[in-house]
């Protein structure tokens, strides 16, 4: 079968306010090209198609070029309605076409995705890979799809149904790696901030989080955490860099560094194949010490992303996170005295935070010294319980296609402030941050190479739109 795997079409400004478009990436689909590699393996072809660089007329012909038999896509809650229409005109001008949606959009209310798109045939829940291979499978010989599990569909008649969860992959080590090759890697661009060296790379090694914060829709299900073996995630690396010339990996992982032992031993064989490689994980300060950041640091890792969210400790205990504040201070400390740089990033708008407690979180995230930090407003995301019992936490005030982390707008209020004293804390907090000498000089002193004086560059643009330009 001739399937084509794509994002829809999207921009900057979908995505991100508009002082904030200046710095921002576009990274590689690594989920569907893990889908991908899967019915390669199968021996169906496979064409990916990324909507982050086309309109929506560019995008529809790329697709029915391949003269597909099946299509695929991924969305997130906030290009679901886009992403109906887009089915609407594939359907109109290739009647036959098959219709799979999958990614944290589907997952989340994948019933409702079907009722608001006839042209859709399939919502795929959770981990796309094995199911959509039976459906692939299934629709090439012919045969019922009407009880593939992880698919929410339409029974013969016509009702919507919701077949069972698909049992997550256990050993992640049986999936080939993600398909590179399908494409153009020169099209990509990463966001400010986050690389220190190009080419990079992704690598996801784990899937998965042992948490349950509030504000976090868990694609992988709950409390679920899978880990690849070092020599898997290690291989793969080393593919990159002798395939593909990476200097820099990012890991994905959202808890990277939950298993110490692993962790360490995933270093140790980064510097046996004397693999020259920098890189950047997130971590929580519950999992790092001095050994395990001497390790890190021996390997390549240049900064570590911590979600600090709060200086107040009863609003962590509000999100869930399961850590004492000074619990991550301390793992921030302990990280730039390893030498690793730190990425902070903090939330405002938590239910029942107070403008003045706000306020103890920028005197903090000024403290930390960190090598980059963002501050975002509280999103309800489909799926999580922020966005589930949004009543009982506050007030959404934007729809699924206006929402994100990321966006101008506020998205969600809590009883005990508004959006405007939400907007000027952001504002307040970047300012607090980034314009005093001292950060500046530690930015100045960083610059290496042409692509950080580039990034240090938007990002100034961005932080004078942030803080002087004033929202109409």
């Amino acid at each position: 079968m001739r399937i084509v795997l794509f994002v829809p079409n999207w921009t900057f400004v979908d995505m991100r306010s508009k002082d904030t478009q200046g710095i921002a990436g576009v990274w590689p689909p690594t989920g569907l090209m893990y889908v991908a590699s899967v019915l390669q393996k199968a021996g169906h072809e496979v064409f990916i198609e990324d909507g982050a660089f086309w309109t929506q007329e560019e995008l529809i012909k790329r697709i029915l070029d391949h003269n597909p038999d099946i299509i695929g896509a991924f969305s997130i809650a906030m290009f679901w309605e886009r992403l109906a229409k887009l089915f609407k005109l594939l359907k109109t001008r290739k009647p036959e076409l098959k219709i799979i949606a999958g990614g944290h959009g589907p997952s989340a209310f994948g019933e409702q995705c079907l009722i608001d798109s006839p042209e859709l045939d399939v919502a795929v829940r959770g981990e796309a890979e094995y199911t959509v291979l039976e459906l692939v499978e299934a629709w090439s010989s012919g045969a019922d799809i009407t009880e593939i599990e992880g698919c929410t569909l339409r029974d013969s008649s016509g009702t919507v149904v919701k077949n069972p969860s698909r049992k997550l992959i256990e050993n992640l080590d049986e999936l080939p790696f993600p398909s590179v090759d399908l494409i153009d890697l020169e099209l990509y661009q990463p966001s400010a901030g986050q690389v220190l060296r190009l080419p990079v790379m992704q690598v996801i090694s784990s899937r998965g989080c042992t948490h349950m914060c509030l504000y976090c829709y868990r694609l992988m299900g709950d409390r679920c955490l899978r880990m690849r073996s070092p020599e898997n995630v290690v291989d793969e690396i080393e593919l990159y860099v002798k395939q593909y010339g990476a200097k820099e990996i990012k890991f994905w992982d959202e808890l990277f560094t939950h298993d110490k032992v692993r962790i360490i031993e995933i270093c140790r064989l980064i510097v046996e194949r004397k693999l020259d490689i920098t890189w950047w994980c997130s971590a929580r300060g519950d999992t790092v010490d001095e050994e395990i950041l001497l390790a890190m640091k021996a390997a390549g890792c240049w900064c570590i992303n911590f979600g600090v969210e709060s200086a107040v400790q009863k609003n962590l205990n509000t999100l869930r996170k399961g850590i004492k504040v000074q619990t991550t201070i301390d793992a921030i400390k302990l990280t730039h005295k390893v030498g690793i740089r730190t990425f902070g990033t903090y939330i405002f708008g938590i239910p029942g935070e107070t403008y003045e407690e706000g306020l103890q979180t920028i005197k903090l995230a000024k403290e930390m010294k960190s090598f980059y930090t963002e501050f975002f407003p509280i999103t309800p995301f489909p799926g999580a319980e922020l966005y589930d019992n949004s009543q009982k936490y506050g007030k959404v005030l934007r729809p699924l296609s206006d929402t994100g982390m990321l966006k101008e707008e506020i998205p969600f209020e809590p009883y005990t402030m508004d959006a405007e004293q939400i907007a000027k804390l952001r504002k307040l907090a970047y300012k607090a941050v980034y314009i005093n000498p001292g950060f500046i000089l530690m930015r100045v002193f960083a610059i290496r190479n042409w692509f950080d004086v580039k990034t240090l560059f938007g990002g100034a643009i961005s932080l004078v739109k942030i803080i002087f330009v004033k929202k109409k």
